[in-house]
């Protein structure tokens, strides 16, 4: 699909869209840990910290461990993966930032941001 006509270089529509792979980090049932505590051991990792701190853990109570069948809680890091792996809803995309010229008549009307849209030109849009 790479090189047909009119193809914009982005991914194959073939390929399945979520190809991330089956950590906790990426289930919906892991609960991450706080973001403090993540640049607490990232500082520490890159050595921007001598205070040590510990890898940081999540939780899950949905976690099947070994042969077991019995979902049980438990805290792991983020790269763990468990038999019980439903992949999370990918983050919504963001909205906004894109530069905006509303034309009428033939000529600019306004200028400026997506999110900073006079509600009269948003109005003309729904009919309302």
């Amino acid at each position: 699909m790479t090189g047909c006509l009119g193809h914009n270089g982005g991914p194959s529509l073939e390929e399945p869209a979520d190809t991330r792979p089956g950590q906790c980090k990426h289930c919906r049932h892991w609960k991450a840990p706080s973001e403090g505590e993540q640049h607490a051991h990232e500082a520490f990792r890159l050595g921007l910290s001598r205070r040590r701190v510990r890898r940081p853990t999540g939780a899950c109570d949905r976690v099947l461990i070994g042969n077991s069948r019995v979902p049980a809680f438990s805290a792991m890091v983020g790269e763990f993966g468990c038999r019980n792996f439903e992949a999370a809803p990918p983050p919504p995309m963001p909205k906004g930032g894109g530069f905006v010229t509303i034309w009428q008549g033939g000529r600019i009307v306004w200028e400026g941001y997506e999110e900073a849209i006079p509600a009269r030109f948003l109005q003309q849009d729904l009919g309302l």
